[in-house]
């Protein structure tokens, strides 16, 4: 037998049907039988690269939605694992350096000791509020990111100031100067090339310019005004009140700025211009 008769045998077995007919033709009707055997088969070895670009993009896309879907889970996963981490790490700093008239009422607070059972709410004290508003800060705001670790737990994480009644104030303030502070968030700044400096100086002038006005009561902005400290001087007293003197003034703008993350402390002086008779002022 001529080799080139027993290719094409061994062809025509592979993509006859068993009735003798050629399943990829039965759609063209009759005509085809009087088509040879050799066109066909060619007809349909000329058709495998139109199924191989409708097949192979086809494929690519499923791959890539599988990987898609494995990775963009551990992505998740990482963050969790790392607010976490920084969860942790942001509570042992406050339980380390908690302030001794803080112990007696550390588990009122937030505190949790090793072994001890949680009490209903206590849980989700001042210390709980403050470590997620301050990872929220982190979050929310650029000038987080190059403001270094033990400063933000020095200056940004505590719940308080000095020894002003321990409110829970930091979800006020974060809320209440989400507006204001919009054109800072990181979605606003992707494309900003402000430095960080320029950024933390402008947010403290518009804070400055606004917190009074903004927590104040019934359209009347919080004013100062002498000899309140102890009696009003934490944040929440403060808007309460609608005044306070200058240490109770200085506490609610400290504790608005740490809110979004901006370190802050209060600064004083024991004579006013020099004058031990003028008083002290922060």
């Amino acid at each position: 037998m001529d080799p080139t008769e027993e290719n094409y045998d061994l062809t025509e077995a592979l993509v006859v049907g068993d009735n003798g007919s050629y399943p990829a033709d039965i759609s063209m009707g009759s005509n085809n039988q009087n088509t040879p055997p050799a066109t066909r088969c060619s007809s349909r070895i000329r058709s495998l690269p139109t199924i191989f670009f409708i097949v192979t993009p086809m494929i690519i896309f499923i791959i890539v939605v599988f990987i898609s879907a494995a990775l963009i889970p551990n992505e998740m996963s990482s963050n969790s694992s790392k607010e976490a981490t920084l969860r942790e790490s942001m509570t042992q700093y406050l339980t380390r350096n908690i302030m001794p008239y803080d112990v007696p009422n550390s588990a009122a607070l937030g505190f949790q000791s090793n072994g001890q059972s949680k009490v209903d709410g206590l849980s989700d004290g001042i210390v709980n509020q403050t470590v997620f508003y301050s990872i929220q800060a982190k979050t929310l705001y650029t000038w987080t990111d190059s403001i270094p670790q033990d400063v933000y737990f020095e200056y940004v994480l505590p719940y308080s100031v000095t020894n002003e009644p321990r409110t829970d104030y930091r979800p006020l303030f974060f809320n209440a100067l989400k507006d204001s502070l919009k054109q800072y968030e990181r979605a606003a700044m992707a494309n900003n090339t402000q430095s960080t400096h320029d950024q933390i100086k402008e947010a403290v002038q518009l804070i400055n310019t606004k917190l009074w006005a903004l927590m104040g009561r019934d359209s009347k902005p919080i004013v100062f005004m002498a000899s309140q400290t102890p009696r009003i001087y934490d944040p929440l007293s403060v808007i309460a009140y609608g005044y306070s003197s200058c240490t109770g003034l200085a506490i609610m703008l400290v504790s608005a700025l740490r809110s979004v993350g901006i370190p802050a402390r209060m600064a004083g002086t024991p004579a006013w211009y020099g004058d031990p008779s003028k008083g002290d002022h922060r």
